[in-house]
């Protein structure tokens, strides 16, 4: 499949850029944008800015920098919204910023740039304390100040944001394991190997089980307790990004093409998987009625709970990062050379509202 293999390329050549230390800009070229949003504002991180963008009409309320771009920098990991009101920001260039900015305004409150590898991760903020994995390998705390607390090595390149049980965070990474990092102890307790690198993050229920899939593609349950595997569901591509729970359903896309809607007691799919026009790359998105996904085409779609087709609307070119839902629109992020366009908004029968394009 024609556009699977630009995916794939494109990862290629981030992987290159990584372990080359090559300049950022081929990785700008070559990359997603990452996307959150609270009530008012979504923020989009996309190439060498982040970007504030008005919910209520599409307009940009700020920029990160507010002038010159930083050639230093590249970002596409989502930002992160903390309880204290700030908004942390991760670079994949050569600075190996990690930031936090005034969600409002857009001003730097601090930097950290202590790492030894760069972050294609967004991190968790657990209380008063903000992990980071990052590719050198290492799982990084601060404070909310942006103090360094300590780092530890978990495994190999770290590209997904961690989940948490409050006495664990599960991190997976490239080198085909998922971690169990004790917090009280600051160390690994145990991993499992799943056979494939394991880009995206993991899905965790209120028992302790963990949902995650890999290059080897296969969804697999793991009982974090026992760390035995549970169940695996063999899938028709690769997994790049992390399943999403709906009480006792899991969804998932993969990197052929298809959609998945398994069963979390044994593994078993609900209905044939779905057939979208194009791989599915980034997480969907579980609204009220439906589950919403982006395809590698650019097209948007709205999935019942039986795998019909609620709608479906093309919003420009590939879409690789997850939805995002705010309020009744519906967020799209596409990526794209020859069309401008870095942020559609769809409202919940997936009619557009408006589009975003940043200034040159």
């Amino acid at each position: 499949m024609k556009l699977k293999k630009i995916f794939i390329l494109s990862a290629a050549v981030m992987l290159f850029v990584l372990l080359s230390g090559c300049s950022a800009s081929a990785m700008r070229s070559n990359s997603w944008s990452g996307l959150s949003a609270d009530a008012e504002k979504a923020y989009l991180a996309k190439g060498t800015f982040v970007y504030a963008i008005s919910l209520s009409n599409g307009s940009m309320a700020w920029r990160y920098p507010a002038e010159k771009a930083d050639s230093k920098e590249a970002y596409f990991a989502n930002p992160v919204l903390s309880e204290d009101g700030q908004l942390i920001i991760a670079s994949a260039g050569s600075n190996h910023s990690l930031s936090s900015l005034n969600p409002a305004t857009g001003n730097l409150n601090w930097t950290f740039s202590d790492a030894e590898g760069v972050w294609i991760a967004s991190p968790l903020v657990l209380g008063d304390t903000l992990y980071a994995p990052n590719t050198d390998g290492k799982l990084y705390a601060l404070d909310l100040n942006g103090s360094f607390l300590w780092a530890k090595h978990i495994g190999g390149a770290l590209w997904a944001q961690p989940v948490s049980d409050g006495d664990f965070l599960y991190i997976t990474s490239l080198d085909h394991h998922v971690y169990a990092f004790d917090l009280q102890k600051k160390e690994v307790t145990w991993n499992v190997d799943l056979g494939g690198a394991i880009p995206g993050a993991l899905a965790l229920d209120a028992e302790g089980k963990l949902y995650l899939g890999s290059f080897a593609s296969a969804i697999v349950s793991i009982d974090s307790q026992s760390q035995n595997l549970a169940w695996e569901t063999p899938t028709k591509g690769w997994i790049w990004d992390a399943p999403v729970l709906d009480a006792d359903t899991l969804y998932v896309g993969d990197l052929d093409g298809y959609f998945h809607s398994i069963n979390t007691a044994d593994g078993s799919e609900n209905w044939d998987a779905f057939q979208p026009d194009g791989p599915v790359t980034g997480s969907p998105l579980v609204s009220k009625d439906f589950v919403v996904l982006g395809t590698e085409s650019g097209t948007a779609y709205a999935i019942d709970n039986d795998g019909k087709i609620v709608w479906q609307q093309n919003v420009g070119e590939r879409l690789y990062t997850n939805p995002v839902q705010s309020g009744e629109l519906l967020l799209f992020a596409p990526t794209g050379i020859k069309i401008k366009i870095a942020l559609v908004a769809l409202d919940i029968e997936g009619r557009q509202v408006w589009q975003f394009t940043p200034e040159n």
